[in-house]
């Protein structure tokens, strides 16, 4: 069957220049939005011309100011399309979009001057109407004589402030609009002081009223053990029931009292114990009623004892039945007389499901009382209060929308767009510099992505080919590893420790270390982890020494490199892992990889800066002897600098043990992964467990290269090994 190659694009190829992108964003978008505009324009013309109300036109200058407001965020768009050379103005242009915004300027001028006589009878009319229910308000708060007239008359001012609110721009051309401020200041003035009054008898009644509902809450708690029978039970749910109905119907009131979360979690844990007890009857009925059949075989019956005991937690088997479980009379009589006393109480008409819906009702309660708006005196005044401070600000903050305001605000909406059209290329650019990278950067996104694609098509299996040695090298390690008997292991472990650090409790603790992970059954991983980070040192010390001695012969090479181990170290893990997942797929090669990118740094750095800080003394000796540059490098410059080497063998091996559990998200096997499973499924002692295992790990790699380092310091400053 013949295949279609999959066509290739170079990234070069697709990506747009910033003109093309401006012409697509023209073509597909703004020419929809200029003849929206304009449409826009002629229905608001339509909709004034047929106005016969004044706050209709209102409304249709609202729209208008939407549309200025939208134009000026499309100024660009206009300025393109006011362009007579632009072929897209013989569809629409910006000179017919002005041209009907100036026809609904006229025709909102001709119909505001027309109707204007209504605005000024609208707005006297409905500035008295005003001041008479802030008059009639006063005088009932005035005469205010308990807590409930408070919450009551609240209904009634906080309406009739919103609406002046929303109203203000109607009512500020009133030559009395300073006056109508005054008195709705007055009038919250005078509420606060009432609120205040009664605050303290409104928290003293609501205080006893919870009171009163924690006594019952606290009542039906201590029923709950005792009780018997399904009519019990009923009357039990019955009671919960209608004390949540209470709770629940003042809400608004009982939320201002601090005792009421109190009552609502005793009201819960209420619930919840019933539902526990209710269900504990009807499993206590159930298992006595399987009983019944073995009352015969006293064998069985206690074996079904046992088994109700193990695969549940009911009262009555663990507290009466197992203790008597070896008893075989006893027992039998027992469950007879269970039997009848559950059959007495109807414990068979117990219905779980109602105490069950009860409480999922009741816990619907705790988020009732969080959302829900109190209504106790003094948060109905803070509203009041606020709604008083809020006209205020739109008194002196509004526009007017009196006739005179009007027009002239009609000139000012048309030169908003005229503006819009005739803006500045300096202006546009500055306002539309941000559009033209964003644009650039997504269509380069799909151009990376589709290139990488086509990329790893091409020449992924020769990379993948190129690394199957190194995945050679890594499985026949690994398996040697598995193969060698574990005491052949430790004895292997202890003597490298051993010619590392010339020390017995180095020695003598790495052998334990791997004696103890072996011992908790995490050989395998162990073995795993080890052969990945002794494979990744190794590619690090062979590719990262000859580089820091490179760096330290040039200070151009230095100032190369360094910028790439910045990235190497603090770019995030999984940013590399992404393209390398994507060439070789998961496993133990894109594994490594990751660590060894992670962890070369070090060593490169530290071979660098430790030849050069070698002493000039020593250089100039050799040089004195006639030594050539590769005598220096081996007989002076790395022996002297081995303590700084060492330093980055060190960090490089600690770097990739950190790399353990990420390494393990690409498929790469060892003690990490363990790690990764424990945290997906919360398994705390398997994490736990696996987590030190590594620890174990990095404290004997440590402990051995420092010990070997500082070997070398001694060396180095004459001290007897």
């Amino acid at each position: 069957m013949a295949v279609r190659p999959i066509p290739q694009q170079s990234i070069l190829d697709c990506l747009p220049t910033a003109a093309e992108i401006g012409e697509l964003r023209i073509v597909n978008k703004d020419l929809n939005f200029i003849q929206a505009m304009t449409k826009r324009a002629d229905d608001l013309t339509s909709q004034a011309l047929s106005a016969t109300d004044y706050s209709q036109l209102v409304k249709i200058t609202d729209n208008f100011t939407k549309l200025a407001d939208r134009a000026s965020v499309k100024a660009q768009t206009l300025k393109e399309l006011s362009n007579e050379s632009n072929p897209l103005t013989e569809v629409n242009s910006a000179a017919e979009l002005l041209e009907k915004v100036q026809l609904l300027s006229q025709a909102l001028e001709n119909k505001t001057q027309e109707l204007g006589a209504q605005f000024s009878s609208n707005a006297t009319t409905q500035y008295e109407a005003y001041n008479n229910s802030i008059a009639e308000l006063s005088n009932r708060v005035d005469s205010i004589n308990s807590p409930n007239q408070v919450i009551s008359i609240f209904k009634d001012i906080e309406p009739l402030l919103k609406d002046i609110g929303e109203n203000s721009r109607y009512l500020i051309s009133n030559d009395s609009a300073s006056e109508l401020v005054n008195k709705v200041e007055f009038l919250a003035q005078q509420y606060a002081d009432k609120a205040d009054t009664y605050s303290t008898s409104f928290m003293s009644d609501i205080g006893s009223q919870v009171g009163s509902i924690h006594e019952k809450i606290r009542g039906l708690m201590g029923q709950v053990d005792s009780l018997n029978s399904n009519i019990e039970v009923q009357s039990h749910i019955e009671q919960i029931s209608q004390i949540r109905d209470e709770a629940n119907s003042l809400a608004s009131t009982y939320k201002s009292f601090s005792g009421s979360k109190d009552m609502i979690l005793s009201l819960d844990e209420l619930s919840i114990t019933t539902h526990a007890k209710v269900q504990d009857m009807v499993d206590s009925n159930e298992i006595v009623s399987n009983l019944m059949p073995l009352l015969d075989d006293p064998v069985a019956l206690s074996r079904a004892v046992k088994e109700a005991s193990i695969r549940g937690d009911v009262s009555i088997v663990e507290s009466v039945l197992m203790p008597i479980v070896n008893k075989t009379n006893e027992l039998s009589t027992k469950v007879i007389d269970l039997a009848a006393q559950y059959e007495a109480g109807n414990y068979a008409e117990i219905k779980v499901n109602v105490i069950a819906n009860l409480d999922k009702v009741v816990q619907r309660l705790d988020r009732t009382y969080q959302s829900i708006r109190s209504t106790d005196p003094e948060a109905l005044s803070a509203t009041i209060s606020n709604l008083s401070q809020n006209i205020e600000t739109q008194f002196e903050s509004t526009r007017s929308v009196d006739p005179v305001t009007q027009v002239d605000y009609f000139a000012t909406l048309s030169t908003q767009v005229s503006d819009a059209t005739n803006i500045s290329d300096f202006s546009l650019f500055v306002n539309n510099a941000i559009s033209i990278p964003r644009d650039v950067m997504m269509n380069s996104r799909i151009c990376v992505d589709s290139a990488f694609r086509d990329f790893t098509r091409e020449f992924g299996d020769i990379i993948e080919k190129i690394f199957n040695p190194l995945l050679f090298f890594l499985a026949q390690f690994e398996q040697l590893l598995l193969a060698t008997p574990w005491p052949v292991f430790l004895l292997g472990a202890g003597a490298l420790a051993w010619l590392g650090s010339r020390s017995l409790k180095v020695t003598v603790g790495v052998m334990l270390g791997f004696f103890a992970i072996g011992f908790l059954d995490m050989w395998t991983p162990m073995i795993s982890t080890v052969t990945m980070i002794a494979t990744a040192t190794l590619l690090c010390l062979a590719i990262g020494i000859p580089l820091g001695i490179w760096m330290s012969r040039s200070d151009r090479v230095q100032s190369l490199i360094t910028p790439i181990l910045d990235i190497m170290q603090t770019i995030p893990s999984f940013v590399y892992l992404i393209p390398v997942v994507m060439l070789l797929g998961i496993g133990k090669v894109p594994g490594l990889i990751a660590v060894c990118i992670y962890a070369m740094p070090p060593i490169v750095r530290l071979t660098n800066l430790g030849i050069r800080l070698v002493d000039k003394e020593a250089m100039e000796a050799a040089d004195a002897f006639g030594a050539t540059y590769r005598q220096r490098l081996f007989t002076v410059q790395i022996p002297l600098a081995l303590p700084n080497i060492f330093a980055g063998v060190n960090q490089t091996i600690m770097m990739a043990l950190s790399m353990v559990v990420i390494a393990s998200m690409i498929g790469v096997t060892g003690l990490g992964l363990p790690v990764l499973q424990a945290v997906q499924n919360q398994y705390l002692s398997l994490g736990m467990l696996y987590g030190l295992a590594i620890v174990a790990l990095a404290i004997i790699f440590d402990r051995v290269s420092q010990a070997f380092g500082t070997r070398i310091q001694k060396h180095r400053s004459g001290d007897v090994l």
